[in-house]
């Protein structure tokens, strides 16, 4: 996933001189995008994840960040759904944790009554939740970068 994504950000720097990269992902997406955030090697400056996995469940190939949060060192924007039977607001409550004691610029935003893929899945049905996720991934990006 790193790999991809490091071809990715050099070809978008190549073609489009661009200076500045996020990752943004969903789901398993989101949990490598956060995880992509302990990588300062790949060059970005924020990482987005909306309901991203937290834990491992026995996948060698997904990062456990519930216990590794500390290990991100980019600025961070989680959303997450209040009623997703994927990630219990326990995890979340713990990655939050993590990032804090980490001392890493973030945060973490759950929506109250909200699942799993409640932004891409299920837009029409929380478009208040969705609505107000987007509104804070732009506002997020558009922040000035932070140092790493």
């Amino acid at each position: 996933m790193q790999t991809d994504l490091a071809a990715a950000r050099a070809a978008l720097a190549e073609r489009t001189g661009a200076t500045q990269f996020a990752a943004v992902g969903f789901c398993f997406g989101g949990g490598h995008s956060f995880w992509a955030g302990s990588n300062l090697d790949l060059g970005l400056d924020a990482v987005v994840g909306f309901y991203g996995a937290l834990r491992s469940k026995d996948r060698a190939n997904r990062p456990n960040l519930v216990e590794d949060a500390d290990q991100i060192k980019l600025p961070v924007l989680g959303l997450f759904g209040g009623d997703d039977p994927n990630i219990p607001p326990a995890d979340v409550a713990a990655f939050d944790a993590g990032l804090e004691r980490a001392g890493v610029d973030h945060e973490i935003v759950s929506y109250p009554g909200a699942p799993h893929s409640f932004f891409d899945r299920k837009q029409e049905e929380f478009a208040e939740a969705s609505t107000d996720a987007w509104t804070r991934v732009l506002d997020f990006l558009a922040a000035e970068p932070v140092e790493a």
